[in-house]
């Protein structure tokens, strides 16, 4: 018997008993330069045992379904967190512009005022002052700095 039709044969041999229960001995026996392969010893010739490694366990599919969902509903949750963050940032960098768009429009106001109170005449000066002393209290209290 040649070793390229021995090949096919082994293939058969080890695929039939690993259909069946793991941890079972496989025969390989050498009689007179040939190689064969079985589930019973052989009498005569060379006896080598051969162990059958037992079949991996079975794949709970379900639980690799229940890890994907659970993963991808982790995944959305993250994204929607991430997103309610970015739009919470996005206001609060809306809103410190608008302050300081206001702020700087108060001191403007009170610094024109001011001018104003400088350069009033007798009559108007004190609403003139008046008037630059309530732009600066405004701008103390909206704009502390």
């Amino acid at each position: 018997m040649k070793s390229s039709s021995i090949v096919p044969m082994l293939f058969a041999c080890l695929a039939s008993v690993a259909g069946q229960a793991g941890a079972q001995g496989v025969y390989k026996c050498v009689k007179d330069g040939q190689t064969s392969y079985g589930e019973t010893p052989c009498t005569g010739g060379q006896l080598q045992i051969l162990e059958v490694p037992a079949p991996p366990p079975a794949v709970d599919k379900g639980a690799a379904t229940r890890q994907e969902r659970v993963a991808s509903q982790m995944e959305a949750a993250r994204k929607q967190r991430e997103k309610v963050e970015d739009q919470a940032r996005e206001r609060a960098a809306r809103q410190l512009e608008a302050r300081d768009k206001h702020c700087a429009q108060l001191r403007l106001d009170q610094k024109w005022a001011a001018q104003d109170a400088v350069g009033a005449g007798d009559k108007t000066r004190d609403a003139a002052q008046l008037k630059a002393r309530r732009a600066g209290e405004r701008l103390a209290i909206e704009c502390l700095n």
